[in-house]
């Protein structure tokens, strides 16, 4: 675990307490609540809005981008994503009335959307923001837990995703694993509800398999 930070990180397996910690969360129902799920939206939000500058340069140092293209590629789409989701959240989570039959005509008949459980993301290093945190909104705002594990080439936006975006976020719901190949294979031998993964067509035949 990193020291200083704040943030739970954790280098390598065993993950076994962590994924435990996050599924006694989970089942709890800390999450459910759109109240919760709206402050951990807003939460990312304020990461994005409060640290344009650090994550600008530390695009700027992993990946020559521009401070343009930075901004235009990575940190608005992802503020974007937030915004798309604080503004629909409550319209999302409300039950789907769905067309009643002849047999079915004296009961509710209606869909009702369910969070998966314990959401994994597993980010390439090309666009190391944009490709982390879109489907992290996606996971919150259904009101999942997640594991996050940032690419470790881009070194730089890791160690903001490890060290300053748990500060923004519930970390009884929310961590963060670094390493390589090596710890990313021994994170997908754990069970996960849902994985969202982009990457190579090798790799996420070894993700689809692992799921």
């Amino acid at each position: 675990m990193a020291e200083g930070s704040g943030a739970r990180v954790f280098m390598m397996d065993p993950l076994g307490d962590t994924l435990r910690r996050l599924r006694e969360a989970f089942h709890a129902g800390r999450t459910r609540p759109a109240e919760f799920r709206a402050a951990q939206l807003q939460g990312l939000g304020r990461f994005l809005q409060e640290n344009k500058q650090l994550l600008h340069d530390a695009l700027a140092q992993d990946l020559h981008k521009s401070a343009f293209e930075s901004e235009v590629s990575e940190v608005a789409i992802s503020q974007g994503e937030v915004t798309l989701a604080l503004r629909n959240l409550r319209a999302w989570m409300k039950d789907e009335r769905v067309p009643k039959n002849l047999a079915t005509q004296l009961d509710s008949a209606f869909i009702r959307k369910e969070p998966f459980g314990l959401v994994l993301i597993i980010a390439p290093w090309n666009y190391p923001l944009n490709l982390t945190l879109v489907p992290l909104v996606g996971a919150l705002a259904a009101g999942n837990c997640v594991v996050l594990k940032p690419s470790e080439i881009s070194k730089n936006v890791e160690k903001i995703l490890a060290e300053v975006l748990p500060q923004y976020v519930d970390q009884s719901c929310f961590a963060v694993v670094l390493g390589g190949p090596q710890e990313t294979g021994q994170l997908l031998e754990h069970r996960f509800d849902y994985i969202f993964f982009t990457g190579s067509p090798r790799v996420g035949k070894i993700v689809m398999t692992a799921a």
